[in-house]
């Protein structure tokens, strides 16, 4: 059984961190604790974001609407995690995702205006934030890039993780196929094919409009195979 400074110093934005540091961090700032039962909402589609939420233990589904609400992306995550944090800044500061629990979740809170405080007097913690963002931002990067691969079935797996947490367990895209074709520039047989082709490569599989994502890596090694340079 873990104990708490454990289970804090898992999570990315404490990495680094000594058992000291992360003490004189927990005596200055003043951290939540929450109990959720499999069912509850823990944060509800289109709430200010105005705090970071941790999952510590337990699983938290998050369902995120995409393209004008034609395309459910489901997404289950296993603490120690990190939620609640790309809109803490920018622009849109309204959550665009439901996270509800699906088992028995044990979760930590802390305030913007804390958190702000925690990473003006800690360098690692900067450090590991910035970090977080830059890869989300590289991620979107990708997503808009995915759309000039010549290869139809490249495309589909290019969206696919681009769109979808490493991280994530359980991850199901709800789309009907007329949706995926406009989404995806495919005509006629095309998106059948490329379905094909991946759940062949142990992927994904496909039941009516819900995609499930088998195996993320090995989408990540079929988008590796078609993209490195052949010399």
């Amino acid at each position: 059984m873990f104990t708490m400074f454990e289970l804090m110093l898992q999570l990315p934005i404490f990495q680094g961190l000594s058992y000291m540091q992360l003490t004189e961090i927990i005596e200055k700032i003043p951290f939540c604790f929450a109990q959720y039962a499999p069912g509850d909402v823990i944060q509800e589609r289109g709430e200010m974001c105005e705090q970071v939420l941790f999952v510590l233990n337990g699983t938290v589904q998050q369902t995120t609407p995409t393209f004008g609400g034609k395309i459910q992306i489901v997404q289950d995550f296993v603490g120690p995690h990190t939620l609640s944090f790309y809109y803490l800044f920018g622009v849109e500061n309204h959550t665009n995702s439901e996270l509800r629990a699906l088992t028995k979740v044990g979760m930590m809170h802390v305030e913007k205006k804390h958190f702000l405080k925690m990473l003006q007097n800690n360098s690692i913690m900067l450090v590991n934030v910035m970090n977080m963002l830059s890869t989300h931002a590289q991620k979107q990067h990708v997503a808009m890039e995915f759309t000039s691969l010549a290869d139809s079935t490249l495309r589909l797996a290019s969206w696919l993780l681009a769109y979808t947490d490493k991280k994530a367990t359980g991850i199901k895209i709800v789309a009907d196929e007329e949706t995926w074709k406009s989404l995806i520039r495919l005509e006629g047989a095309d998106f059948s094919r490329s379905i094909a082709i991946l759940e062949g490569r142990g992927c994904l599989e496909m039941e009516n409009d819900t995609l499930k994502l088998i195996d993320r890596y090995a989408l990540r090694r079929f988008v590796g195979e078609k993209t490195v340079p052949k010399w």
